[in-house]
């Protein structure tokens, strides 16, 4: 008798602890859901504003080679633009994303650190004409797209569970 008890008590022991660890690694599954849903909802944001900044840059230059705007008024547009392009940027290192997202985020701040970089190039060429800045300026947008690319199939892969 006394054998047969202590059976069940190891039996509902063993049987409490497996129910314990499915009930703990739900909950902690649901809090990195949970966690990635507010991060993807913040580096979404970051990247619509970062869109919005890039064109109304680009319709900025647009303006100046239309000369819709004098040379003083795009570059104090560019100033502008180069100091909201900095403060975002420095956004994504306020951001604690999931570990899974971490590859992600470094990629998408390397997009937009060459779009800023880019952003310069094209400043430089429409301040003194030399055509070498805007080639740079072309191949910084490769260069940002390239980056842009990888961090969409990182999210995605991260999103997933899966390695890219």
């Amino acid at each position: 008798m006394k054998k047969k008890q202590k059976q069940r008590i190891i039996l509902i022991t063993i049987v409490g602890i497996i129910l314990g660890s499915v009930i703990g690694y739900n909950y902690y599954i649901d809090q990195v859901k949970i966690k990635g849903g507010i991060f993807s909802n913040q580096i979404e944001t970051i990247q619509d504003e970062l869109n919005q900044l890039q064109t109304q840059f680009s319709s900025a230059i647009i303006q100046y080679q239309e000369e819709s705007i004098t040379k003083e008024e795009f570059e104090t547009i560019a100033d502008e633009h180069i100091e909201d392009m900095q403060k975002l940027i420095q956004r994504y290192d306020e951001l604690q994303p999931p570990q899974p997202f971490m590859t992600s985020v470094e990629l998408f701040k390397l997009s937009a650190e060459s779009q800023l970089e880019r952003d310069r190039q094209e400043i430089l060429w429409i301040q003194t004409g030399d055509e070498s800045y805007s080639i740079r300026a072309d191949e910084l947008t490769q260069e940002s797209f390239q980056y842009e690319l990888a961090a969409l199939a990182d999210f995605k892969a991260a999103q997933t569970g899966k390695s890219p």
